[in-house]
This record gives C-alpha cells, structure tokens and sequence, in this order.
C-alpha cells in the first residue's frame, strides 16, 4: 500500500498493509531558524525575513520526510501568529480589541502557505501533508503572555472580542490551506485540567472550536488533536467533526482503545512523547507492540500523542518505523 492508501485504511476502519505511522517535532531552535521569529521578539518581520524562513521550513520538513518516511506528514506551524507595530501584547483586556483581521494570503500566514505550497511540490502525492492549524485558546494565551484566564475574570466581553477575531483569522487560514494541501491538524489547547478548568472551556472555549470544525468538515483531512495531560474534556467534542482523532493517551485518563469508543472513529497515537527519548531500539518494539495489543486489532495511526523534542536521536525514530514494519 502506499501511506496514502494506509491512512485511508484506518479510516474506512479496514486493515492496512501495516500499521501507518507518523511524529514530529519543532524546527524552532535550529540554526537556520530567523531569530526575529522567536517569540521574545515582537516586531513584525521584514519580507526577507519570512523569505529565509519559507526557505529553512521547507528544506527542513522535506529533509525530515526523507530520513523518517512517515506515512502522514504533519507540517509544524512554527512561525508566530503575526503581530502589529501597535500591538505587540495583549496587556490590557482592552487591547483584546485591536486585534486585527488578518489575510491568509500575506504576511506570516502566507509565507506558511508557501511552504506547504513547496513541499506538496517536493513531496509525492501517494503521501498527505496536513497543516498544523492551533485554536483560539492558545494564540490567545500566547499573545496575552499568560494572561489569557485573569482577562476573562476581569472583561470576557472584551477578551471575546479578540477571540472572534482569531477565530475568524484561523478559519480563513485553514480553508486556504485545504486548497493546498491534504488538510489540517486541529491542535485544541485548553481541553484539559492542567490548563483551564472544564467549566471555563465550555464556557467560553467549546463554542469556537466546535464551530472551527464545522468550517473545515468536508474539506480533506481533519485530524483533531486534544493537547493536554492528566483529565481530558474529551466527550465535549466527542460528536464534532473529524477524520481522525489524536492526544497523549499514555499520559492522560482516557487510554487509545477508550477514545476510540468515545469517538466512534479511527485514532492515532500509542506512543509517549515524554519517554521516547530515553527508549532503547527493544523498548521502542515493546511499546509499539503493546499499543497494538491494546487496540485488539482495530486499526489506527501508530504516533506519539504530541510533540517529541527537537533534538531526539534518530535512531529512536527510526525504530518506531522498524516496529511497525515487523508487528506481530
């Protein structure tokens, strides 16, 4: 099968070839990576800037491609949501206001746009590439430098303000992305207790991602990823719309074979990221082969629940291919 043909697979819920993998990792921190894109630095980029950026991004997603061959390839988002010369933070809940409009086209999304433009170029179409695409909760949090949840105590009216305005922002982006490549990758921050309180999500969070996918369903594949530890607020998106669902099942309450009820559609994960950098070849067999045990046959994307770090040795990665290559 070709990983497109895997990945289809586990979708219809049919029995692949092998199990279809996939993991990725943050290219911020790496030499190339542009300084002026780090999030301490606040000003806006200049185009030559966003240039070196598209040029590192996407030698940097294909060379990773290449070494690892994962049958999903999931691009990271790694440059900022952009900013103004006006407001560089959210300081105030006043400011939550001047959040502007943003076009999919220009500026920091389009240079993203270009390199998934690049790398659908570079790479076969036998294999997809989804975008990486965050929610309103955690651009918010990152403008606002933590101050996200006091704002909300203090002025939700104003805070909601600017979280119409992300909201409309990240739609727009992603409806452009489904033009370019396979789909996005839904990450929701704020879904789990070690972030925000279930109360506070389904107030004021649950609306926002629901509705992104509901904007997004039927344009290719959406994989929906709970980011979190410990308790997930899982079955309050358990109805929305998504190919595929993915969360650090191995450090949280709700395990791969549980979800995969609870969401009554093909999963991905199985891995831990915290502890594969410190996995040997045998122990990386084991894990996978228990992630499959668990699963009792049903079919799923074999994949860490997040991000593993940057700086992983590769022949850790490299195992997780070999593993699945020889599952029992």
């Amino acid at each position: 099968m070709t990983p497109r043909e895997r990945i289809q697979s586990v979708l219809n819920g049919t029995t692949p070839d092998r199990l279809p993998f996939a993991f990725w990792y943050h290219f911020r921190g790496e030499s190339w990576f542009p300084a002026q894109l780090y999030p301490e630095y606040r000003a806006p980029a200049s185009e030559a800037v966003l240039d070196a950026y598209v040029e590192g991004m996407t030698t940097a997603e294909h060379e990773f491609w290449r070494r690892y061959q994962p049958d999903l390839l999931k691009v990271m988002h790694d440059i900022p949501y952009e900013v103004s010369e006006e407001l560089t933070t959210i300081r105030s809940p006043n400011d939550w206001a001047q959040l502007p409009p943003l076009s999919p086209q220009s500026r920091h999304f389009g240079a993203q746009l270009q390199v998934l433009r690049n790398l659908r170029a570079l790479v076969p179409l036998e294999v997809p590439i989804i975008e990486t695409v965050f929610n309103p909760f955690y651009y918010a949090n990152k403008l606002s430098e933590g101050r996200l949840l006091a704002h909300l105590a203090e002025e939700p009216d104003a805070v909601h303000q600017g979280l119409k305005t992300l909201y409309a922002n990240l739609v727009d982006y992603a409806l452009a992305v489904c033009e370019v490549c396979d789909g996005v990758y839904y990450a929701v921050n704020g879904i789990s207790v070690d972030t925000a309180s279930r109360a506070l999500y389904e107030e004021h969070f649950l609306g926002y991602d629901r509705a992104f996918l509901e904007a997004v369903s039927g344009r290719g594949l959406v994989v929906l990823h709970l980011h979190g530890y410990g308790e997930l607020y899982a079955d309050l998106l358990a109805d929305a719309p998504a190919s595929l669902v993915c969360w650090s099942d191995r450090s949280c309450t709700l395990s791969l074979p549980d979800g995969a009820r609870l969401f009554g559609r093909a999963v991905m994960g199985g891995l831990n990221e915290n502890e594969l950098p410190n996995l040997c070849r045998e122990r990386v067999h084991q894990h996978v082969n228990d992630a499959i045990d668990q699963m009792r046959g049903v079919p799923f994307v074999m994949a860490p629940g997040c991000s593993v770090p940057t700086h992983i040795n590769p022949e850790v990665l490299i195992a997780i291919r070999e593993a699945v290559a020889s599952a029992r």
